[in-house]
């Protein structure tokens, strides 16, 4: 293995940790300084800006990975200027809907989503800045995160005497104006003039697809936390976040090895060598996973007492079958990262619909069988299943695209150069494969 990619892999994972680090930042600092109620409101407020967030993501910065990872860097050049424009037009888009939910919700919480309005153009350009800069330029995003966080550390100290959620948003996504400065001063080489729908529409069928994913699962998940609380109570559920809190960093390493390997998986020379990687990724990572679980397992109970205090007392008894739940959702990283390394987008969204069953119904009949700790095993299950069905979508999308593996780069080039048709179609291939 080169030196270039266990470079370009090492950024990546310390880029994504940083982006991370920030938000748990701002959250301790808000939570230490605000009421319940008041971080309950900056709460929905980062809640909101990650859901338009997760929009942009599926619309923009999945399809420049899948899609364009294995053309030339001339090439994904010329698109910044689009992929910015779409990005702001997301961004406005979004601000006018959480100004109107804002004003129509009042009190602290509206306070709190008319406070993110201003700062959310701020905070996707950051993040699509990320993404351009994944593919080629590593080093210059986790710079962008670096002015991110600085300047986060920088603020966060200076909150006046009874500073309510409204404050800590602002600073929150105006510290990530100062990310998204510097990520268009590292990116100036690429400016342009944008043409914000171009991109939208000339990767809509790759856009739509992720969109449905991001969004299937966003309701599965919390459809399955509510009904936990509803099925086996309030201290089940708390029991079940503070498991999420204590297993969190794992979910910042998986996403930042499946920027890693999206990437080098479009790149790689042959479907034989995609498959080796994504084995040897998926096998490196329910390692760390199990090393983290043992860890976990061997904390003082005086230590999670201190952390969570009564809740503790029922979610020590989950942390085992949690720990085992991401070893198995460990098994499909390689899996979800090979289908969207193919570009398969429309393989994607099938797995992703084949997983809500085992998803929804496992983690939900565990809860009703054996609260929290039956919640946990059903968890594990449906990752079980879910990796399963990953895994196949991947061979699947991998036998699919052998004869087209090396036509994303003509796709790629065609689509950056035309501009939309009046009928608003254009003639590619869904990626590396033939859809």
């Amino acid at each position: 293995m080169s030196t270039g990619v266990n470079r370009r892999r090492a950024l990546v994972m310390a880029d994504q940790g940083i982006s991370s680090l920030s938000n748990v930042v701002v959250s301790i600092f808000a939570a230490r300084s605000l009421s319940s109620d008041g971080f309950g409101a900056f709460g929905l407020a980062v809640v909101v800006c990650l859901l338009v967030q997760g929009t942009a993501r599926a619309m923009i910065g999945e399809p420049l990975l899948s899609r364009f990872s294995a053309a030339d860097a001339a090439t994904r050049g010329r698109l910044v200027p689009d992929i910015l424009g779409a990005a702001l037009l997301l961004a406005a888009i979004g601000a006018g809907a959480v100004a109107a939910g804002g004003l129509a919700v009042g009190g602290a919480a509206g306070s709190a989503l008319l406070a993110l309005t201003p700062v959310l153009p701020l905070v996707l350009l950051h993040d699509t800045w990320r993404y351009v800069f994944i593919i080629d330029r590593p080093g210059a995003a986790l710079a962008a995160d670096l002015v991110w966080m600085v300047a986060v550390l920088a603020v966060l100290p200076f909150a006046p005497d009874g500073a309510g959620p409204a404050w800590f948003v602002v600073a929150w996504g105006a510290t990530a104006g100062l990310g998204a400065l510097a990520g268009t001063v590292l990116g100036r080489s690429s400016l342009g003039r944008p043409r914000p729908l171009t991109w939208i529409t000339t990767n809509r069928d790759m856009g739509t697809r992720f969109l449905g994913e991001f969004a299937t699962g966003q309701a599965v998940g919390q459809v399955v936390l509510v009904a936990v609380g509803a099925i086996a109570g309030l201290a089940a559920l708390g029991a079940v976040r503070a498991a999420q809190v204590i297993y969190g960093p794992l979910n910042t390493v998986h996403q930042g090895i499946y920027l890693a390997l999206v990437p080098e998986g479009a790149r790689a020379d042959g479907g034989s060598h995609l498959r080796r990687l994504m084995v040897k990724a998926s096998i490196a990572l329910s390692g760390v996973a199990a090393v983290w679980m043992l860890v976990v397992l061997l904390v003082p109970d005086s230590w999670g007492t201190a952390l969570f205090e009564d809740t503790w007392n029922e979610a020590g008894d989950i942390m085992l079958p949690m720990g085992l739940a991401m070893i198995a959702g460990s098994a499909a990283t390689g899996g979800f990262a090979g289908v969207r390394a193919l570009g398969a987008a429309r393989e994607s969204l099938r797995a992703r619909l084949r997983t809500v069953g085992p998803q929804l119904v496992l983690p939900l009949a565990g809860a009703a069988a054996g609260a929290g700790v039956g919640y946990a095993v059903g968890f594990g299950l449906g990752h079980m299943v879910s990796a399963m069905i990953w895994w196949s979508a991947f061979g699947t999308a991998l036998a699919a695209g052998r004869e087209a593996h090396t036509e994303v780069a003509g796709a790629g080039e065609a689509t950056a150069l035309a501009a939309p048709s009046p009928t608003g179609t254009s003639q590619r291939s869904e990626g590396r494969t033939i859809a």
